[in-house]
């Protein structure tokens, strides 16, 4: 079904954004999840990093194919296809009662989740004008954080209260009803003439992986989504050993997510009175310092502070990043869906292994290994940064 209404701006980020908050739902859900799937089934901790990192391999796995398929397919099909499966992939999780299960399942999710950040993502960029692209991008990411806050929630005091199964059925029913209201919008079709004048994939790759803007959103974007994935792993099970329950880390989660809305606020209230580019030089060395700091042992709270500090910080990142991104698939004719799968991708490789590396030292060795090794990528991300900060620089002096 096809609408033949124009493109409202408005409706379809609503659109875009809201499927993207129950993504987000169903990725966080599990970060609480964890210390109870490993006492009723019996993970290891290097299990439960697979299982937090396996949704990032999906997403690894999807994200570019689904962004230059959303190029040339169509970007509202292809979110239409992924949206449909993701009505029976997000409930599927409370009928998994083994490692393996959770595993295919959790697979499953981190499809759906590449094509909705691909494709989900083009189809809003492509349909809205010039003027309204860069805050469509920035609403749909702010909901995304959004959804960190319920996702947790979801996962830790709402599954103890009403159980796993009732928890992710209505959740799925709630994609269902927002895959009808997606029939109904319009734009994201495949524009022949513009594709023609782009890259092939190969190109782009090259072109994207050079120093600019491009460059500056998957650095800090790597960054961000390693330190993310290791903290996700490594919180839960430290604030378990200290003897919270579940559901309370659930609501430090939640915490941590509600600092980071109003962060992305503030960066968005700031407007272009903010240096993006020195923010995104500047924003990966803080983080890693806070995280560094959370090995000084002055008990929960300290490490809560911290914890809760560095999800804040972070959270613009992925704001400014992909504005970046945007920008700079635009100067190098790079489609917005080829452009977004590989910043997908980008995310998904270190969200995939950083769990899987934290759970693998947490199980042999000491956990401040893996603390350290953040605080140390942080500086190599920041002098990257800078080198494609000055590369952008010396674009826009030169530029006529």
């Amino acid at each position: 079904m096809r609408s033949i209404r124009p493109v409202s701006p408005r409706r379809l980020t609503a659109l875009i954004s809201t499927l993207i908050f129950l993504d987000m739902i169903t990725w966080l859900a599990a970060v609480p999840l964890v210390p109870v799937w490993q006492k009723q089934y019996d993970l290891s901790d290097e299990q439960s990093g697979v299982v937090l990192g396996v949704y990032s391999f999906a997403v690894l796995l999807f994200a570019i194919p689904a962004g230059f398929l959303s190029d040339r397919l169509g970007a509202r099909r292809l979110t239409l296809i992924g949206a449909t499966l993701f009505i029976f992939a997000a409930p599927a999780i409370a009928l998994a009662d083994s490692f393996w299960l959770i595993v295919a399942v959790r697979i499953a999710q981190g499809a759906c989740s590449a094509i909705t950040w691909s494709a989900g993502l083009a189809w809003l960029a492509g349909a809205v004008g010039d003027d309204y692209r860069p805050r469509g991008l920035s609403i749909a990411n702010a909901t995304a954080t959004v959804g960190t806050i319920a996702g947790p929630l979801l996962g830790g005091p709402i599954v103890s209260l009403v159980g796993i199964g009732t928890a992710f059925s209505v959740l799925g029913a709630l994609v269902a009803v927002v895959v009808l209201w997606a029939l109904f919008e319009p734009g994201g079709a495949t524009r022949v003439g513009q594709h023609e004048e782009r890259q092939s994939p190969f190109v782009s790759l090259q072109r994207a992986a050079r120093p600019g803007l491009i460059q500056l959103g998957f650095v800090a974007i790597a960054f961000v989504s390693l330190m993310m994935a290791a903290l996700q792993l490594l919180a839960p099970l430290h604030l378990d050993a200290a003897g919270l329950s579940s559901a309370a880390i659930g609501w430090i989660f939640t915490a941590g997510s509600i600092m980071s809305v109003l962060a992305i606020l503030t960066v968005a209230r700031l407007g272009r009175r903010l240096n993006q580019t020195r923010a995104l030089v500047l924003l990966p060395p803080l983080c890693g310092t806070l995280v560094v700091l959370m090995l000084v042992p002055l008990g929960v709270p300290w490490y809560v502070l911290l914890l809760v500090a560095a999800m804040c910080l972070s959270a613009p990142i992925f704001t400014i990043a992909y504005a970046s991104c945007a920008d700079g698939a635009r100067r190098e004719k790079i489609g917005e869906g080829g452009v977004f799968g590989m910043l997908n991708a980008v995310w998904g490789v270190g969200s995939l292994l950083a769990p899987i590396i934290a759970g693998f030292v947490s199980e042999q060795g000491p956990t401040w290994v893996t603390y350290v090794l953040v605080g140390v990528l942080s500086v190599v991300a920041m002098l990257i940064l800078r080198r494609s900060a000055a590369t952008v620089g010396l674009a826009e002096s030169t530029a006529p």
